[in-house]
């Protein structure tokens, strides 16, 4: 009998240890981790208390499995009020629509390449910090996901 209950302990304990695994490869790729690549500025100019900016984006997709039918966008680099929602001009700009990034193809990423005209301020961060943009796509279970996108300057 004790070694019934051993064994349906250590089961217990397998389950467990694979439930913990699951959820923590599940948060790994809701960190924003999952999507990363490079920008590059490709032209930038001023156009009063405004920059037109026209950027080459390259994303990498680090998730596990491939997203079809993504909307990438520019979302604000400066900290907004939280009762205030996105700002006017950050509503006005394009997105990439019905994007397809395979898991893990880094060689034959074409880049996506975008105008967007932003604030003065905006552009100042992004000399900080570069741009930031997000990815919105169902997940594997069909749920619908947003993440940052982890980007870095193109060498």
């Amino acid at each position: 009998m004790q070694r019934k209950a051993s064994r349906w302990l250590q089961y217990l304990c397998l389950l467990c240890l694979l439930f913990s695994l699951t959820l923590a490869a599940q948060g790994q790729n809701r960190d924003g981790r999952s999507f990363g690549g490079d920008y590059r500025v490709l032209q930038a100019t001023e156009q009063g208390d405004n920059v037109e900016v026209r950027v080459s984006l390259r994303v990498i997709n680090n998730g596990g499995v491939d997203v079809e039918g993504a909307t990438i966008r520019l979302a604000s680099s400066l900290m907004a009020p939280a009762h205030s929602g996105a700002p006017d001009w950050e509503k006005e700009q394009i997105s990439f629509r019905n994007v397809t990034l395979h898991f893990n193809e880094h060689k034959v990423v074409p880049p996506l390449v975008g105008t967007f005209i932003i604030p003065v301020q905006e552009y100042e961060q992004w000399q900080k910090a570069g741009p930031k943009f997000v990815i919105a796509y169902h997940d594997a279970t069909g749920a619908w996901r947003h993440q940052k996108i982890a980007l870095a300057p193109a060498p």
